[in-house]
């Protein structure tokens, strides 16, 4: 468990305060700063002193071991060490209280994840919202433009699909606005079937990138998933290794059947030649969405899919050498251990 810090002043309230110690302690920096430090943990003896007030007077460090204090879901023991933040004339401003805990806090952490997942779903509110008006332009301009090029073959297979995807994607809003995101009707899907349609999305992407997309799809039995999610989820990755990738780049996508105890599974393997990903890095990489540009919700929300669907997402790569992220969903079976 890493170290955790915070400021007090000389009448041992709280200066400073982190979203560490708001998953310890449940309480936020709003709340927090300007407390008294014993109003959130016990008091910090040292030989039956107030330990802050003697780093203050002895302008000393001060070390305790194996302190007890109570977080949010038991009672834990913490190394403390005390320092003085001096001014430049040396006298002694602020303490410096570090604590390093035993183990993590288990509903702080919990608390933490929560209040991730309800952020992004005020975004993703938002974004539905905002994305209707749009929608509806571009609805009207596919509609012109069959009507206007009805004898062009290519074009009108185009506008097929778009008026296709135009209504599932106006029904999900409507859905998402007025219930949870995953509560959409699901039914057997062809999962090649499904990525020979996304082919036809991403052959305009890749032309226009110089990227190179190979498909190897392997004979597979159908799964009970919603098929809108299921792209989505898909397509957020793709674009993700798109984005990636420079000129001259390749995408390869691959499926197969995996069978085994207790389950059999679907995999469906997205591969790319772009940036990779530092190792270091890969068990955060789906769970917790980057700040700034490029937030990495995409590849969030495919995971929490495929969570949804009992499945796996598994992201391996290495920096400079591309990254493989791969859908491992479940395949029921029928009652004579045939597949549905």
């Amino acid at each position: 468990m890493k170290t955790l810090s915070f400021l007090v002043d000389k009448n041992l309230r709280i200066r400073t305060w982190s979203d560490d110690l708001r998953m310890l302690t449940g309480t936020d920096a709003s709340s927090a700063v300007g407390k008294k430090y014993t109003e959130l943990f016990p008091r910090i003896l040292s030989h039956d002193k107030e330990a802050v007030k003697q780093v203050f007077e002895r302008r000393r460090t001060v070390s305790l071991k194996t302190c007890h204090f109570q977080c949010l879901s038991h009672h834990r023991q913490a190394d403390i060490r005390l320092s003085p933040v001096r001014k430049v004339n040396g006298t002694v401003q602020q303490v410096q209280i570090e604590m390093t805990p035993g183990d993590p806090c288990s509903i702080g952490q919990q608390l933490i994840d929560s209040q991730k997942l309800i952020s992004i779903g005020k975004i993703a509110a938002t974004l539905a919202h905002g994305v209707r008006n749009p929608l509806n332009a571009i609805k009207g301009a596919v509609v012109y433009l069959r009507d206007r090029y009805d004898h062009e073959k290519t074009l009108v297979e185009f506008t097929d699909i778009l008026q296709s995807e135009i209504s599932r994607l106006e029904t999900f809003i409507s859905r998402f606005l007025s219930t949870t995101a995953f509560d959409t009707d699901s039914s057997l899907v062809d999962v090649n079937e499904l990525i020979q349609k996304i082919k036809v999305f991403v052959s305009l992407q890749t032309y226009t990138q110089d990227i190179r997309c190979e498909y190897f799809l392997s004979p597979v039995p159908p799964i009970e998933i919603s098929s809108f999610h299921l792209e989505q989820a898909l397509m957020n990755v793709i674009n993700n290794s798109l984005e990636a990738m420079r000129s001259g780049g390749k995408l390869t996508i691959r499926t197969a059947l995996k069978t085994g105890s207790p389950a059999s599974y679907i995999t469906i393997e997205i591969s790319d030649t772009g940036a990779g990903i530092d190792p270091s890095s890969l068990p955060a990489v789906a769970d917790q969405p980057k700040k700034g540009p490029g937030r990495g919700f995409g590849l969030f929300i495919a995971d929490e899919i495929v969570k949804y669907c009992h499945g796996h997402l598994k992201i391996s790569g290495e920096k400079g050498k591309g990254t493989t992220v791969t859908f491992m969903l479940p395949v029921q079976h029928q009652k004579d251990g045939e597949h549905l």
